[in-house]
């Protein structure tokens, strides 16, 4: 019932910083542009490809995005979460996920996976996600997968995704083979004060605000406590508009945000 009298009191349809964004909501600041134009460059040309992203600066959105946005019909995602895999590894998983099935030796194993893959009439996609806590194991498994006869073209697309912890685990020489064959690199970066301000609005005005909500010196300050990171931003502001409408307020000044982030941190 209160979040229905939240909703009203603002004028809006929906939660306006709920994690699920709709396409409407979207916000595409610089690095996610250039992240996902790198992305979907790397599966177009099936060449295999890193992200990384610290937590909280939309990793997880621009890959939803980028499997929304796919043609269904000639495309097919694996997406796994490394840190997952379990006692089968990683060749076992996909093997189960391809319906192949697995041979006594995970080199074996891999190959017909592989094979499988080259017979799909589909653009085949394999993300892994997770990846910064990639075990020793699943490492020696991802090179069974990339590393075929004569260098030729994968029959799929690989994206290897997790936190910069990755970045600097892939730089160690004994896995300079891997690293050496993740071509594309693509990376997302917090949102400046003026992207923060253009990310509040946007999410606002896709559930129905017919005005901006938050006042510049409530946005200066956010920016400042959140450091452009998008899931904080969220956090921060959705305890902010809640006490706007408590005060009875239709727009968040600069005491919602203090009060707010002071909650978060004694609480």
């Amino acid at each position: 019932m209160f979040i229905e009298k939240f909703l009203q009191h603002f004028g809006l349809s929906a939660m306006p910083f709920a994690r699920s964004v709709p396409e409407v909501g979207l916000f595409e600041h610089k690095s996610f542009t250039e992240a996902f134009t790198r992305v979907s460059f790397a599966v177009e040309s099936r060449t295999p490809a890193l992200l990384t992203a610290e937590p909280g600066l939309g990793k997880s959105t621009l890959l939803g995005t980028f499997a929304d946005r796919l043609d269904k019909s000639r495309s097919r995602i694996v997406y796994t979460a490394l840190c997952a895999c379990g006692p089968y590894g990683l060749i076992g998983q996909l093997a189960v996920r391809y319906g192949v099935k697995q041979r006594h030796s995970a080199a074996q194993t891999a190959q017909l996976v592989l094979d499988a893959l080259a017979r799909s009439d589909k653009n085949e996609i394999l993300i892994l996600d997770d990846g910064h806590h990639l075990p020793r194991q699943t490492l020696d498994e991802l090179r069974l997968l990339s590393n075929l006869d004569f260098d030729r073209t994968p029959p799929f697309a690989l994206l290897l995704v997790g936190q910069p912890a990755l970045r600097e685990h892939l730089i160690e020489p004994e896995l300079s083979s891997l690293w050496q064959r993740l071509a594309i690199r693509a990376s997302l970066s917090p949102l400046s004060e003026k992207e923060t301000a253009d990310y509040l609005d946007r999410r606002l005005r896709a559930v129905g605000a017919m005005t901006t909500v938050f006042k510049p010196d409530a946005v200066e300050k956010l920016f400042e406590r959140c450091r452009g990171i998008p899931r904080l931003i969220n956090n921060l502001a959705t305890a902010a508009l809640f006490g706007a409408a408590t005060a009875g307020k239709k727009h968040v000044d600069l005491k919602e945000i203090a009060d707010a982030a002071f909650d978060q941190e004694n609480s």
